[in-house]
């Protein structure tokens, strides 16, 4: 039996652009790997690292993409 996908979820905000990276203030934390969407739900790029504090954390996202995007942006995950 295979899981329903039910949407996308807020994977974070974005802080700052680091070269082909963008650093997001995490809202949930996700698996390493997993495909990360911009605002209008176009793949970007996947979940490269995460780091800070359980509570607190960033997630660093590996753009596929030669897009800059604006300090906010939000980004989703698909779930």
């Amino acid at each position: 039996m295979s899981r329903l996908k039910h949407g996308p979820v807020l994977l974070g905000i974005l802080l700052h652009n680091v070269g082909n990276e963008a650093v997001l203030k995490g809202k949930v934390v996700p698996r390493l790997g997993v495909k990360a969407y911009d605002e209008e739900l176009n793949y970007v790029g996947y979940v490269s690292n995460i780091f800070g504090p359980i509570n607190s954390h960033f997630v660093a996202i590996k753009l596929i993409t030669d897009k800059k995007y604006p300090q906010s942006s939000k980004f989703y995950i698909m779930e």
